[in-house]
Parts: structure tokens; C-alpha cells; sequence
């Protein structure tokens, strides 16, 4: 185990977001031992330090923000999502979350991890300087992936909400429900989280699209289509939600389905590579539209 090595630590890191995720759930049906009071929490801190340190390396190493293979683009919507849950937690406590939280990203983590096929050493290839040729590309990019973040922590509510509403539906006592917050704090919640999102994903659309005007020749047709359809997709969610019209367990629904879509399309997503050989980006760059 190399402390060094970036891969070595985002497996340590899903290890810990994975003891998290047990532990909370140890916690959630009362079984009453003294560490497992904050231990979610601490081991969700210091994984979450742990994954910083790990993509800060990754950074080192190819000259940017890390998002140039499949593996780096999970781990940043994976380490964004943690962040937005951790800022969410000091106006919203609310533990159960951060036990999904950590249960997606131990399981989105380590599984881009055990493929290695999504993290070629693109910085190894010839002729490699740096990920990304323009700094706004980079801004943009790393907002793009940021608003995924906050769309995995709007899946995780939404999941939250179904478990809730069918607990409430079925007239039952459930165990995991009655530790979730009331349905109506989770539409709201949902609800903000979609607005921000889109927000972020729109200012880096507009910070993309200024680059895209100037060097069209940098995206490919399919990319910028990709997109443009997400973020039609979650605008039209969010216009159909603040008109009555998507609501409840389709909002839930939608939510999660339009997450799935995204993390799909950055698989599908690949850069045109410049005619100047100065301008040469190696296999799986993420410098366009949609990073």
C-alpha cells in the first residue's frame, strides 16, 4: 500500500465511505454501542480527506483537474457528492444520509476501481503536456462534474423519499422509515438540490459554450448533443416541478433516471482532438462541453 499512489488511497477512501455505510446502518437499528455514535461520520471525514489527498495527486500527474479517463470523472462526482452532503449537514442533520451517501460512493468508488480498462495512463501517452490546453475548459469542466456531485446527492434523496412514501403507503411500522425525515422536508430538499444543480450545470455550459465559439473544432457533434439534451432534461424538470406538473414519486423517479443518463453519457462522450500539434490531446481528454 503505497500512501503515494492515488489508486491505493481512493480504495482506501471507498473503504472507509464502506465502514461508514455499515456502521450507520448499525446505528439506525439501535444497536447501542458508544463508538458508533459519530463513527459514520468520522469515517465519512476521513475518507473524504483521504479521496482529496488521492485526486490532488492525480492532479499532479496529469497537469489538472482529473478528469481524463472514466475512473477520475466517478471519483470527482463521487468526492463532490460527499462535499455537498458534508456542507448539507451543518444546516441538515441528518445521519441516514450520509449512510447512503457513503453506501453509493463505497460502491460507485471501488467498482471503477476493479476496472481497469477506465483509467488508462493517458499522461504517460507521447507528446503529453497538460489535461486541459485552456483554463476556462478546466473551470468548466470541473463544474460540470460538480453539478453530477449535486445530482447523486438528489438521486440519494429521491431514493430516500420512495423508501418513505412506501412505508407510509403500506400503513406499517418500518424501521428504516421511521428514521428518515418527514416526505415533505425530502420533495424540499430534492427540490433545492435540483435548482443548484442546474444552476452549476448551466453556468458550465455557458463557460464551455464561450471556448466552443472561439474552437468549435475541440467538440464533437455527439458531445455537445449529449449536453445540451441533460441539460434540457433537468431544466424541464425543474420547470415541470415548479409548475405542479412532476411531483412526488415521479419527481423521485425522474430524478434518479435522469442521474443514471448522466453518468451513462460520460462513457459516450469523447473530445475532437485539434489540427495543430501543439493542441494534441491524448485518448479519453475531457476538455469540452459536457466534462
Amino acid at each position: 500500500m503505497n500512501f503515494n499512489e492515488a489508486r491505493d488511497l481512493l480504495w482506501i477512501a471507498g473503504g472507509l465511505y464502506g465502514l461508514a455505510f455499515l456502521v450507520g446502518f448499525l446505528k439506525t437499528f439501535r444497536i447501542n454501542w458508544a463508538p458508533l455514535q459519530e463513527g459514520p461520520l468520522a469515517a465519512i471525514i476521513l475518507g473524504f480527506i483521504i479521496h482529496t489527498k488521492a485526486l490532488y495527486l492525480r492532479g499532479l500527474e496529469v497537469h489538472g483537474c482529473p478528469l481524463g479517463n472514466g475512473l477520475e470523472r466517478i471519483q470527482f462526482i463521487l468526492w463532490s457528492l460527499i462535499l455537498a452532503f458534508l456542507i448539507l449537514r451543518i444546516i441538515w442533520k441528518l445521519d441516514l444520509l450520509g449512510s447512503f451517501c457513503a453506501g453509493l460512493a463505497f460502491g460507485a468508488g471501488w467498482l471503477s476501481l476493479a476496472l481497469p480498462k477506465i483509467d488508462p495512463a493517458y499522461w504517460l501517452a507521447p507528446n503529453y503536456q497538460k489535461l486541459f490546453s485552456n483554463p476556462w475548459i478546466e473551470l468548466h469542466a470541473s463544474i460540470a462534474i460538480f453539478s453530477y456531485g449535486l445530482f447523486s446527492l438528489l438521486a440519494v434523496v429521491s431514493v430516500m423519499y420512495l423508501i418513505q412514501r412506501k412505508a407510509l403507503l403500506s400503513r406499517k411500522f418500518d424501521k428504516l422509515g421511521s428514521y428518515l425525515p418527514p416526505i415533505q422536508d425530502l420533495e424540499v430538499a430534492g427540490w433545492r438540490l435540483l435548482s443548484i444543480g442546474v444552476i452549476f450545470l448551466t453556468v458550465s455550459i455557458i463557460v464551455g459554450g464561450m471556448h466552443w465559439t472561439r474552437h468549435p473544432e475541440f467538440v464533437s457533434s455527439s458531445k455537445l448533443l449529449i449536453t445540451i439534451l441533460l441539460w434540457i432534461g433537468y431544466s424541464t424538470v425543474f420547470f415541470l416541478h415548479t409548475t405542479k406538473h412532476l411531483y412526488g414519486s415521479k419527481f423521485a423517479k425522474v430524478s434518479i433516471l435522469l442521474l443514471c443518463i448522466a453518468i451513462a453519457s460520460l462513457a459516450l462522450v469523447n473530445s475532437r482532438k485539434g489540427v495543430k500539434q501543439k493542441d494534441i490531446i491524448p485518448p479519453n481528454q475531457t476538455e469540452t462541453l459536457g466534462s
